[in-house]
């Protein structure tokens, strides 16, 4: 099985002063340190041997703060020679298609065809689609626009698309990308049903970022290759985001529950989780409506540990945190890519406010002892990731 390393720069400890509003006053640490952090760990993953750095796409806030994946993969195209490359995600309703598809040619060449992983998705956080002056009740059909002008931009030299939102006269790629198949490299990324239904119809392979439990995901993989069999499709097995600390002894492994709780923060006033008005009334985004809890507490939950009467809001499950000794992680991802039946994984090694030293120690103890019994490792189709045979009339 293919490991990944993904990447992620977080400001965590701004919250209280973005919240405020409190803007008279610059962030205790600078953005900067963060996202060198950030570049340092993805310089270990090819000596370490894993198999690609992956990076997401996200801005405006102390969350995630990469504001263009395919600019940092560009940046260790040019300082690795192995390694592959991928996205969880590219947000495709930020990006106009066609340079989007520019962008995505041009790595394919500068990294001799090594960005295999082409995740996409929609968006959520109503402040980065603000921040860009994208509507959001257009997201779905900007994404699903943008995937056919992709499609059409990678299987063929001329092309034009008539669209509600996007009309391209006829136009080139240029330069044309090294590789054939990127058409085939695209995976889309869901959090709604529906949105999964579509991209399972369009033939695209889920790739599941940590927002939702294992279980459930696997249940999800389960009724994606139903909807390819329906359209004639063969089954097909996702790619998964994991989150990871690695230890000597189960006692330092509690030294992340506090790192959790801030992640959870992180993820919950960043796409406004925090606040179900963010989602009332915006077509595409009615499952979030009915999620409610106020911010201030869960900034409190991130300092004490521990707020009563707050209902639960997504976040990291724990069944996606692969966190304890070697042993303990190299088990609790078997028994992942068993519920899941996922062909490949990235692991993010730093999440919330965890010390760079302490990822850094994390991804060593990783890399000697787990990661190689993982790359040995098959990961093949479970039956329970097939739909149920049609019953005979």
């Amino acid at each position: 099985m293919k490991v990944n390393l993904g990447l992620a720069s977080h400001n965590s400890l701004d919250w209280d002063r973005v919240l405020a509003e409190d803007f008279s006053r610059p962030p205790a640490e600078p953005d900067w340190k963060f996202v060198e952090s950030t570049l340092a760990i993805g310089d270990m993953a090819e000596p370490l041997g894993f198999d690609g750095i992956w990076t997401p796409d996200h801005c405006g806030t102390p969350y995630g703060m990469s504001p263009n994946p395919i600019q940092m993969l560009t940046y260790f195209a040019g300082r690795t020679e192995r390694i592959s490359f991928g996205t969880f995600v590219v947000v495709a309703p930020w990006w106009h298609p066609i340079r989007l598809a520019h962008q995505i040619a041009y790595l394919d060449i500068l990294s001799n065809g090594r960005y295999t992983t082409i995740g996409l998705g929609r968006g959520v956080a109503k402040s980065e689609f603000e921040a860009l002056g994208i509507p959001r009740e257009e997201s779905r059909q900007r994404f699903n626009e943008t995937l056919e002008i992709l499609e059409l931009a990678f299987t063929r030299e001329r092309f034009s698309y008539e669209g509600e939102i996007f009309r391209i006269p006829e136009t080139s790629i240029r330069p044309a990308p090294k590789s054939t198949d990127l058409h085939k490299r695209l995976f889309g990324s869901s959090a709604t049903p529906q949105s999964l239904e579509i991209l399972a119809r369009r033939g695209m392979v889920p790739l599941f970022v940590g927002n939702k439990p294992i279980e459930v995901a696997g249940e999800s993989v389960r009724q994606v290759n139903a909807w390819r069999a329906e359209e004639g499709l063969p089954p097909c097995q996702p790619r998964n985001v994991l989150f990871m600390y690695c230890v000597p002894s189960e006692a330092e492994a509690e030294r992340s529950n506090e790192w959790i709780v801030r992640a959870n923060m992180d993820v919950n006033i960043h796409y406004g989780f925090a606040d179900a008005s963010n989602f009332r009334g915006v077509k595409g985004y009615e499952a979030y409506a009915e999620r409610e809890a106020g911010a201030t507490a869960l900034l409190e939950e991130a300092v004490t540990g521990k707020v009563e009467g707050t209902p639960k809001l997504p976040g990291y499950d724990a069944s996606n945190l692969m966190i304890g000794t070697p042993e303990r992680v190299f088990e609790k991802i078997r028994a992942a890519q068993e519920a899941c039946s996922f062909a490949e994984i990235a692991i993010v090694p730093q999440f919330g406010h965890m010390p760079h030293d302490e990822a850094v120690r994390s991804i060593d103890l990783f890399a000697a002892e787990v990661l190689p019994e993982l790359q040995k490792m098959a990961a093949p189709l479970h039956p329970s990731a097939l739909p149920e045979p049609a019953s005979a009339s």
